[in-house]
């Protein structure tokens, strides 16, 4: 019987460590690809393996019988103003772990491989009426929405027979990512509303996450995939139920101009609308861990 291969770019990210820690435990043989490996190896020191991302050479890849599955989650933090550089950086950081999986199958002849990357859900139109699923139109209306096209396009293009492109939604974990800078502005006492908050925001849990992952992979899934909770919520109620979980008022608007110095133009995904619905994910019967967001973040401000 095959083995499967798990490789991931960008293993020491929120959604990286996260996954490697749980291929761990279901003891799934795991490389890990990284920019830093001395910081890596101590913060994943149960890794199969450790590659730096300007050296890949390894000799599991010259048993090509094995199922590749090549998962690519590194990337320049969208966070911050977008200038020239930094927008290049961010763009060309999501495509460098796209070209180097494809170089490796064809190097090594993995016809046995998937290719899993991270995308996301600001590929679709600003929308504060219709659901979204994978069948919606996409929008070149932004920066994220052009680069996320950029993205798909390219590995599409790869002549790679199964690649998945996950458009990812906002992403709850005590461990980093958007909560971290929402728990700044709450905790600063100015959370609330951002504009009317009538502003769809879809979210999943990075256990949910995880585990979609991993469903993808066990059942075979391809193309685009939704990877958010089956229950958006608006803005405003999102602001209350964080702000209950932080014992934190959320009685004023949040001023965009405050946002943007915190955020740069990231502040601008946070005020569009996405009422998004994971499609695939509820018709291959995936099972969501925490439907609501009442749960989700009571699991991750409460429970020990």
């Amino acid at each position: 019987m095959n083995k499967n291969i798990f490789v991931i770019f960008g293993v020491s990210g929120l959604i990286g460590t996260e996954l490697a820690k749980t291929l761990h435990k279901n003891n799934e043989y795991t490389i890990g690809i990284t920019r830093n490996i001395n910081k890596t190896k101590k913060k994943l020191p149960f890794l199969d393996e450790l590659l730096d991302t300007a050296y890949i050479k390894s000799n599991t890849f010259n048993t090509n019988t094995n199922n590749f599955i090549f998962i690519n989650l590194s990337a320049e933090p969208l966070i911050g103003l977008w200038t020239k550089t930094k927008s290049r950086r961010v763009l060309e950081s999501r495509l460098d772990g796209i070209n180097k999986s494809i170089s490796l199958i064809k190097k090594y002849n993995l016809n046995n491989s998937t290719i899993l990357c991270a995308s996301g859900i600001g590929i679709y139109g600003n929308n504060f009426t219709e659901s979204q699923s994978e069948d919606s139109k996409t929008s070149d209306d932004t920066f994220v929405s052009q680069m996320s096209k950029k993205i798909e396009q390219k590995l599409n293009s790869s002549e790679i027979s199964k690649n998945i492109n996950m458009r990812f939604g906002i992403v709850l974990s005590k461990n980093g990512g958007s909560l971290k800078y929402l728990n700044l502005i709450y905790n600063m006492g100015i959370g609330g509303p951002i504009g009317k908050g009538n502003q769809w925001w879809s979210w999943i849990h990075i256990d949910d996450v995880i585990n979609s992952i991993l469903h993808i992979v066990q059942n075979n899934l391809e193309g685009p995939i939704n990877i958010t909770s089956p229950n958006p919520e608006k803005q405003k109620d999102f602001s209350k139920i964080l702000a209950k979980n932080l014992h934190r008022p959320s009685l004023m608007y949040t001023p965009a101009f405050v946002l943007k110095i915190i955020l740069g133009n990231f502040a601008t995904e946070l005020l569009d609308s996405k009422k998004i619905v994971p499609k695939k994910l509820i018709d291959s019967n995936f099972k969501f861990k925490f439907d609501f967001l009442k749960d989700a973040l009571n699991n991750i401000y409460n429970e020990k």
